[in-house]
């Protein structure tokens, strides 16, 4: 459930590339791959990315999620490796482990694999497939994005996908057509504010009910 933002990239004394980006928000729910896990929540998220040569990058994260009126809290850290093939494509591989309480899906590390192909200067279209240590499971998620700057401090980003699961509690086949939409207005080139709201509207699981969230994400880049 990482944030997205424009990474600000400052001159460290090895002349590497470094930026890290701090996110704070509120959310109505939590949804994480077609599930449902907290209510309103609180999370924090810190991002940082190093640019290792012209073609390879390393991204590292942590996060917190905590329901405000509930049991559910989580707690995550990533690491993820990408590799430019050409101007447009990237590919690479992303390590993540969650701890979690109070939660229908276990904690534990997952595995990751993901390409992501620029189709132009607004269009990109994004594939991962994941592998879920912590229940077994097998995730598969294809995703298209559209992203457009309306002035020089403000664009709006909308996203959809869909994704297949394999052993997923229970979940097998066709998961969930997902959407979100959010609109980022920088009031500095260090901080911003992020409204969104989205979807996840269930395909095979007919237990479980479609869900429409809303947030807001306060950033600051340093």
């Amino acid at each position: 459930f990482y944030a997205c933002g424009s990474m600000v990239f400052a001159e460290i004394d090895t002349e590497i590339p470094l930026g890290i980006e701090a996110v704070t928000g509120l959310r109505t729910d939590y949804v994480h791959r077609g599930f449902q896990l907290a209510e309103t929540a609180l999370d924090f998220q810190l991002e940082t990315e190093i640019t290792l040569s012209n073609d390879n990058s390393l991204s590292l994260g942590f996060s917190h999620l905590s329901e405000s009126d509930g049991d559910f809290n989580e707690t995550s850290s990533y690491l993820e490796l990408g590799h430019s093939f050409t101007q447009n494509l990237t590919g690479g591989a992303s390590f993540t482990y969650r701890d979690r309480g109070g939660s229908i899906l276990q904690g534990g590390f997952d595995l990751g694999l993901f390409t992501s192909y620029s189709i132009n200067e607004i269009w990109r279209w994004r594939n991962e497939l994941n592998f879920d240590l912590g229940i077994d499971g097998i995730y598969l998620n294809s995703e298209l994005e559209w992203s457009k700057a309306i002035s020089d401090k403000s664009f709006v980003t909308i996203k959809g996908g869909l994704s297949w699961v394999s052993d997923y509690l229970e979940r097998d086949g066709l998961n969930d057509f997902h959407t979100r939409v959010t609109y980022t207005y920088a009031l500095s080139d260090q901080i911003s504010f992020t409204p969104f709201i989205g979807s996840s509207i269930q395909i095979d699981d007919q237990d479980a009910d479609d869900i429409l969230y809303g947030g807001l994400w306060f950033e600051v880049i340093f």
